[in-house]
C-alpha cells in the first residue's frame, strides 16, 4: 500500500488540512450526463467516505466543459473540506480536469518524471513504441501535487491541497475507469485520508423481505422522530427495504450506543428481518448452502438467467452453485427440465404446478440439495384477466419436498424480474433455515 504521508504531517497542530469533516463527490464526464455510461463511481465513492467517518453532502455531476467543471469545483471547495473528483484524467482533447484543478489550487502544470517514466513502462509493456503527446500529457500534474500512481492504467492521481477563501481545502483527482479509479483510492487516497479524520462511523445494516416501505417507517415513525446519536434512516429498492442505524464516534473506545436502537427495531420488525449485517440476500443464501455443505441451482423462464447472473457476482459461488437452466420456451421446459407435456397442457406454463415441475426436474438434471424454480408474466404484454402481468410462481424443491410462493408484482418488466430474483433466493433461505 503507498503510504504518502509524510511523517511531520501526522501532527495536526502543524497541518491546517488534518481534519477532514465533510467532503463531496464530483464526477466529470459528458457520457455520464447522457447515460451512455452509469455511474457507479459515485456510490463506491460514497460508501468510502462515510466508512472513513465523513460526512457527504452533495454530489455532482458535471459536463467535460471547461467553465463548468471549474464552477463546479470552486462551488464544492465553497461548502467543503474535501472534494473527490473522478473522470476527466485521460489522454483526449477533453480530459482537461488536472489542468482545471491547478487552476483552481492556484499551481502551474509540471512534468512528473516518475509518471512519465510509469506512462512508458506502461505502453512498453503492451509492445506500443510511437507514445503521443496526448500520452505524456498524463504525466503534467500540479507542481505541488501529492501523485498517486495508477496500477491499472496511465493516468496518475492527484491530491492537491490549497486554500480557498482562506479555509483549507484537499482535492482528490481519480481517473474515471472504475478498475483504476478504486485500486488507486484503496492504495494512496484511502491512507491519507485516514490520517485526516478524527471521527467514525459505526453502521449496522437492518435488511427486510415482506414489507413495504412506508409500512415499515410507520412501525418506526417514534424511533425516526426522535433520533439523535444513533441515527436511523430507511433505504428503499424493488421488493426489500433497509434501515441503516448509524452512531459518529471520536475515538474507537466509544461504547457503542446502537445495541438498545436495534434491539427495539427486532422488536417491532423482527417476522421481516432477514439480515442484521452487511449481507443481502444472495450473499445470505451463499453462505447458508456454505454451511450446511449444500449445492443449489435455478430453473429460469421469466428471469431470463437474472438470478443466476445476481448469484454469479458474489465471489466464492463456485463451491455451492452448480448451475442455471434458462427455460422461456415450452420445449425447453420439456426436453431440459423433465416437464410433462400435460402439465404444460392443462394448466400452463404460468402455473403452481409447471413451478413445482420445473423446480423438480432442475433439482434431479442438476444434482443439487435445492433447486428454485420461476415462472411468470413480466410484461408489458403477455397477460390476460386470468393470468395478469406479473403474476409469477417460485418454486424450491429440497429432499423435504416443494415449497410453492404465489405473487403479484406490480410494476415494469424490469421490476418485476427483480422482485422476483429477489423472492427466489428468499424461498431458498427460507428453505435452508427449516
Amino acid at each position: 500500500m503507498n503510504k504518502i504521508v509524510d511523517i511531520e504531517e501526522n501532527k495536526a497542530e502543524k497541518n491546517p488540512f488534518s481534519s477532514i469533516h465533510v467532503g463531496e463527490i464530483l464526477c466529470v464526464g459528458t457520457e455520464l450526463l447522457l447515460g451512455q455510461i452509469i455511474n457507479t463511481n459515485a456510490a463506491w465513492l460514497a460508501r468510502q467516505l462515510t466508512l472513513l467517518g465523513i460526512s457527504s453532502y452533495y454530489q455532482t455531476v458535471v459536463g467535460d466543459n471547461p467553465d463548468r467543471v471549474r464552477l463546479a469545483m470552486e462551488t464544492a471547495a465553497s461548502r467543503s473540506d474535501l472534494i473527490v473528483v473522478t473522470g476527466g484524467l485521460g489522454p483526449t482533447a477533453d480530459d482537461l480536469t488536472m489542468a482545471i484543478a491547478a487552476q483552481v489550487a492556484g499551481q502551474k502544470l509540471v512534468e512528473h518524471q516518475e509518471s512519465r517514466a510509469a506512462i512508458a513502462d506502461f505502453f512498453h509493456r503492451l509492445g506500443r513504441l510511437n507514445i503521443t503527446d496526448n500520452n505524456w500529457k498524463q504525466a503534467q500534474l500540479p507542481e505541488k501535487a501529492r501523485v498517486m500512481p495508477n496500477h491499472n492504467g496511465t493516468a496518475p492521481g492527484a491530491i492537491l491541497e490549497f486554500f480557498h477563501q482562506g479555509k483549507p481545502k484537499v482535492l482528490i483527482l481519480l481517473p474515471g475507469p472504475p478498475s483504476e479509479m478504486t485500486l488507486m483510492f484503496q492504495e494512496s487516497a484511502a491512507p491519507y485520508l485516514e490520517m485526516r479524520t478524527a471521527t467514525r462511523f459505526r453502521h449496522h445494516f437492518v435488511r427486510l423481505i415482506g414489507i413495504g416501505e412506508s409500512a415499515a417507517e410507520t412501525l418506526l415513525k417514534d424511533l425516526i422522530d426522535d433520533q439523535h446519536n444513533p441515527t436511523l434512516a430507511p433505504y428503499a429498492s424493488e421488493g426489500e427495504v433497509m434501515f441503516r442505524v448509524t452512531q459518529l464516534v471520536h475515538d474507537a473506545s466509544e461504547p457503542d450506543n446502537t445495541s438498545g436502537l436495534l434491539a427495539e427495531i427486532q422488536n417491532r420488525l423482527g417476522d421481516y428481518i432477514y439480515e442484521i449485517g452487511p449481507r443481502n440476500m444472495p450473499a445470505l443464501v451463499k453462505d447458508l448452502l456454505s454451511e450446511q455443505h449444500k449445492t443449489i441451482s435455478f430453473a429460469e423462464s421469466c428471469t431470463a438467467g437474472l438470478i443466476a447472473a445476481t448469484f454469479g457476482e458474489i465471489s466464492g459461488v463456485s463451491a455451492v452453485f452448480k448451475g442455471s437452466i434458462v427455460a422461456y420456451a415450452n420445449e425447453v421446459k420439456i426436453n431440459q427440465l423433465r416437464v410433462p407435456v400435460d402439465i404444460l397442457s392443462e394448466f400452463g406454463a404460468v402455473s403452481e404446478e409447471t413451478a413445482i415441475a420445473m423446480a423438480k426436474g432442475c433439482r434431479d438434471v442438476m444434482n443439487t440439495d435445492l433447486a428454485v424454480s420461476v415462472t411468470g408474466i413480466a410484461g408489458p404484454d403477455g397477460g390476460t384477466d386470468e393470468k395478469p402481468v406479473g403474476l409469477v410462481y417460485l418454486a424450491v424443491a429440497s429432499d423435504r419436498g416443494v415449497e410453492v410462493r404465489r405473487m403479484q408484482i406490480p410494476g415494469n418488466r424490469a421490476r418485476v424480474r427483480k422482485v422476483s430474483t429477489l423472492n427466489a433466493f428468499d424461498l431458498a433461505r427460507k428453505e435452508l433455515l427449516r
